[in-house]
C-alpha cells in the first residue's frame, strides 16, 4: 500500500428557546434522540444555552448551512424520505423537500458558493448515486441531477473555489427499498470523485493505492491548501488495522501514514470529520473507538487524541472544535489539546447524532 506523510429532553417542538443574535454567538446544529427514543433536531451554543429545538419525522443524519447563515438543511439517515430546510435562528421549518421518485437521500448535502443550488447525495433503485440539484429560490425544487459514477455515495463538500464538488462513494452495494440491508458482503468498490459543480461532468476519480477492497470511503473535511481528508471504515477481518484517514487532491490519493497507535484507536471506524476554520487542523471522531483524533493538515501528523465515550459529531468551534456523544453531553477540544466539557444540563439530556455544523 503507498503511503504518505459519533443521545431526556425539553418537550417544545419547533420552538426557538433562546434569542441571541447568531453573528455574536456560535450555535451548533444536529439531528438528536430524547430519553424516549423521539428524533429531534436541536441547536447549542457553546455555554450549553438551547438554541430551539424541533421534532423530526425520522431519523436525522448531516446537516448543509447556506453560505448567509440563514437556513440550514438537514437531511434524513439514508435511505432518507425527507430534508427539512431550517430556520438557522428560531429552528422553524422553512419548507420540507421529499424524495423525488426512485431516490432516496444520504444524509449529506452542500450549497454553490452562491448559495443558488443546494446539492444532495442520493441513491437511485438500483443503488447507484446520483447527486441531486435543488433551486433554495425555487422553494427547493428539484431541478436536475448528475451520477457519481458509484454506489453508496455518501458525504459530499464543495471545493474551496466553489466549482467542483468532492463525493465519497462508499461503494457498499445495497437496495434503497431494504433499509440499511448490504447486497454484497465480500466486495466494497468505494472511490472519491470530483465533479464539476456546474455541468456534473466526472473530472477525476480517485482510488485507494494498493488491493484492500473492504475499506469504505465516509465522511470528508478541506483543509487549507484545499485538499480533501478522507475518513473511513474498515469492513474487514478485525484482526487487520488498515489506515483509516486518507488526503486526496485532483491528481492523487493517499494514505496518512505513520499513525498506527490512531487506527488501533479508531477501532476500525470513523464516525465523522472537521477542519478548523482556518483548515489548519482535522478532526476525525471514532464512537466505536470512543476517541476523537486531531491531525495538523500540512505535516500530516497526528497531534493528539482526546477521550470521549460514544463520541461522534464534530464542527470546528471554539479555536478548535467541538464534539457531542451519543450517550449525551459533550466537549469542546483547543487547538492546543485542552479538553473542556459542555456545560451539564439541557445538552446532556439528549442523545446527540453522528454530525455536527456550526450555524
Amino acid at each position: 500500500m503507498t503511503t504518505i506523510g459519533r443521545r431526556g429532553t425539553l418537550a417544545l417542538a419547533g420552538v426557538a428557546l433562546a434569542k441571541p443574535s447568531l453573528a455574536a454567538t456560535p450555535y451548533f446544529l444536529s439531528a438528536a434522540a430524547d430519553a424516549s427514543g423521539a428524533w429531534r433536531a436541536a441547536a447549542f451554543g457553546l455555554d450549553g444555552t438551547p438554541r430551539f429545538e424541533l421534532a423530526l419525522p425520522a431519523r436525522g443524519h448531516g446537516a448543509a448551512v447556506a453560505p448567509d447563515r440563514g437556513t440550514a438543511v438537514l437531511f434524513g439517515r439514508r435511505p432518507g424520505d425527507y430534508a427539512l430546510v431550517l430556520d438557522a435562528a428560531s429552528g422553524a421549518v422553512r419548507h420540507t423537500i421529499a424524495r423525488a421518485t426512485d431516490r432516496w437521500f444520504c444524509g449529506h448535502g452542500a450549497y454553490s458558493a452562491d448559495g443558488a443550488l443546494l446539492y444532495a447525495t442520493e441513491l437511485d433503485a438500483q443503488g447507484e448515486g446520483v447527486v441531486g440539484v435543488y433551486a433554495p429560490g425555487r422553494d427547493f425544487a428539484r431541478i436536475g441531477e448528475f451520477p457519481t459514477g458509484g454506489a453508496d455515495p455518501h458525504d459530499i463538500r464543495l471545493t474551496r473555489d466553489g466549482r467542483s464538488l468532492w463525493v465519497a462513494n462508499g461503494g457498499i452495494r445495497t437496495d434503497p427499498r431494504l433499509p440499511r440491508a448490504r447486497l454484497d458482503l465480500e466486495t466494497i468498490d468505494s472511490f472519491l470523485v470530483l465533479i464539476d459543480a456546474a455541468s456534473g461532468r466526472i473530472q477525476a476519480r480517485r482510488r485507494l493505492p494498493g488491493e484492500d477492497t473492504l475499506l469504505s470511503l465516509r465522511h470528508l473535511a478541506i483543509d487549507a491548501d484545499g485538499e480533501v481528508f478522507v475518513a473511513m471504515q474498515h469492513e474487514g477481518p478485525r484482526f487487520e488495522r488498515p489506515p483509516l484517514v486518507a488526503i486526496a487532491d485532483a491528481a492523487r490519493i493517499a494514505m496518512l501514514d505513520g499513525a498506527e497507535p490512531l487506527w488501533d484507536a479508531l477501532n476500525h471506524y470513523t464516525g465523522s470529520t472537521a477542519a478548523t476554520a482556518d483548515g489548519r487542523l482535522v478532526a476525525v471522531t471514532s464512537p466505536r473507538g470512543g476517541v476523537m483524533a486531531v491531525i495538523e493538515a500540512r505535516t500530516r501528523r497526528a497531534l493528539f487524541r482526546t477521550p470521549l465515550r460514544d463520541g461522534c459529531g464534530v464542527a470546528a468551534g471554539g479555536g478548535g472544535f467541538v464534539v457531542t456523544s451519543g450517550l449525551g453531553g459533550g466537549i469542546t477540544v483547543g487547538a492546543d489539546g485542552a479538553v473542556a466539557a459542555l456545560p451539564a444540563g439541557w445538552v446532556e439530556r439528549l442523545r446527540w447524532d453522528n454530525h455536527l455544523v456550526s450555524l
